[in-house]
């Protein structure tokens, strides 16, 4: 068995590996468990008199709700 050492090219590769590995398991866990309906997203049309204020609280608070129906 090879001896380790502190700054091991084999042992950095071999986590880098488990690093890439674990990445993307867990993008196909999230992309195949986690898909929010889009269809709940109501953004109102963008016009000449939006207020930006209101449009970027419409944002967060879908957000918030995507959040919300991920950990339901």
């Amino acid at each position: 068995m090879p001896r380790f050492h502190r700054n091991s090219r084999l042992l950095t590769r071999i986590f880098f590996l488990l690093i890439i590995a674990a990445g993307l398991f867990g993008w196909r866990y999230a992309v195949s468990n986690w898909q929010p309906d889009l269809a709940t997203l109501e953004l109102n049309p963008l016009t000449g008199d939006t207020d930006w204020i209101d449009l970027i609280a419409g944002l967060l608070e879908d957000a918030i709700q995507i959040f919300q129906n991920l950990t339901a």
